[in-house]
């Protein structure tokens, strides 16, 4: 199986262990995370944009971005909702530069903020495709994979994860919660991480 499989339909915990793979240096980790939602966010860039080369353009910016930033993503929505934003944004900046050009005829009326589909919007969940057998099959294997890790992780560590990726919780209130200094909360996490990207590359690299 390779990187290349998606990350559709997994539970919250597989999501996070993904994304601190990905922040983690973990290149491979971030294709899963993209690949479920790429070719719906092209499509809804082409819509748009009505113009297929300006929407591929728009899409790899997006996706540079968010790899670029992802080490502030901080999981109050899911990574595909997220991703979406990016590139609702980067859109947003391009019909501003079209609308000042002075061959532009016309792209509708309005600033381009209220041209936008609600329907399109990312909370709707609508960049998703169903996940083939295979990726289901990848993503039982991944479930796997990242339990194992997380319960080998010693206790505070594996507790200093959990509630920073799935319980949102702040490094401040993580640290009240364990008593200990937030520089040691910090310190936790980033071993976390690692450590899972670490368990989680033999299911990423190609077979």
């Amino acid at each position: 199986m390779t990187a290349s499989s998606s990350a559709k339909g997994l539970e919250p915990r597989a999501e996070a262990a993904l994304i601190a793979a990905a922040q983690g240096g973990d290149r491979a980790a971030f294709e899963a995370l993209v690949l479920p939602c790429q070719s719906g966010i092209l499509r809804w860039l082409t819509r748009l944009t009505q113009d297929r080369s300006a929407a591929e353009e728009l899409l790899q910016e997006s996706l540079f971005k968010a790899y670029v930033s992802l080490a502030g993503f901080r999981g109050d929505a899911s990574f595909s909702t997220w991703l979406a934003s990016i590139a609702r944004n980067a859109y947003l900046s391009w019909r501003k530069a079209q609308l000042k050009r002075p061959d532009n005829v016309s792209m509708n009326s309005g600033d381009g903020d209220d041209e936008l589909d609600p329907a399109l919007e990312p909370a709707d969940g609508w960049a998703h495709l169903p996940p083939t057998p295979d990726e289901l099959l990848w993503q039982q294997e991944l479930a796997g994979a990242i339990q194992q890790s997380l319960d080998a992780l010693p206790g505070p560590l594996r507790e200093a994860f959990e509630q920073r990726e799935q319980g949102g919780l702040s490094y401040a209130e993580i640290a009240q919660r364990q008593q200990v200094p937030v520089g040691t909360v910090r310190s936790r996490i980033h071993r976390a991480r690692e450590a899972i990207a670490h368990d989680l590359k033999h299911l990423m690299e190609p077979a």
